[in-house]
């Protein structure tokens, strides 16, 4: 091979370069993100619930909760974040009591149903990104309820009709946290390696 002939991968002589078969690559203007900042806001939300009249509490079964109806505003500096907290709270309740025989040995017990009360509770919260300014992009990498730092307290005890006592009212104290991201979209030129790359 001569000194000056190209070899497979475009080199000659000891020298690298881009070799495109005679073609002449172009460069191409593209939009991409930039992140202009990443940061996270909690927020403690409280709130007094309120069971039907005609069916008290005496144990709370599960709450299940869901961050819906998430409405974000970009601004300078900032980001407000309105939303709201779903509640779905799955309760005991009292219907009567009976006594049942084990071994000949006398035992009381209890029945009633398991039953629900749906909520909306709106929050709002905000969180600092140097940077940010009105009309960027955003992107919400996580919004749920932090499970490991949650408060259920019964409260307000009616007037008993059997052995267990019940409850009007269910207090719960939850802290949400939103992760979130501004992008701003800046146009960069690129030369393609390789043309017409695409299937």
């Amino acid at each position: 091979m001569s000194q000056f002939e190209p070899n497979a991968k475009g080199q000659y002589g000891g020298g690298d370069f881009e070799y495109d078969g005679g073609k002449k690559f172009t460069e191409k203007c593209i939009k991409v993100p930039e992140v202009i900042g990443r940061n996270s806001c909690q927020q403690l939300v409280e709130c007094v619930i309120p069971f039907p009249e005609q069916y008290p509490a005496i144990e709370i079964k599960d709450v299940q909760k869901e961050i819906r109806d998430l409405l974000v505003h970009v601004c300078k500096n900032k980001v407000l974040i309105n939303g709201v907290l779903h509640k779905n709270i799955n309760y005991k309740t009292y219907e009567g009591n009976s006594d049942f025989y084990y071994c000949y040995q006398k035992y009381d017990s209890y029945y009633g149903d398991v039953r629900h009360v749906a909520v909306n509770i709106p929050f709002a919260c905000f969180i600092e990104i140097p940077g940010a300014c009105p009309g960027d992009d955003y992107q919400i990498e996580y919004a749920d309820v932090e499970d490991s730092c949650e408060v259920d307290i019964l409260e307000d005890p009616c007037h008993s009709k059997g052995p267990v006592k019940e409850y009007k009212k269910l207090r719960e104290k939850v802290i949400i946290k939103i992760d979130l991201k501004v992008l701003r979209y800046i146009q960069i030129t690129v030369k393609p390696e390789k043309c017409n790359i695409c299937p």
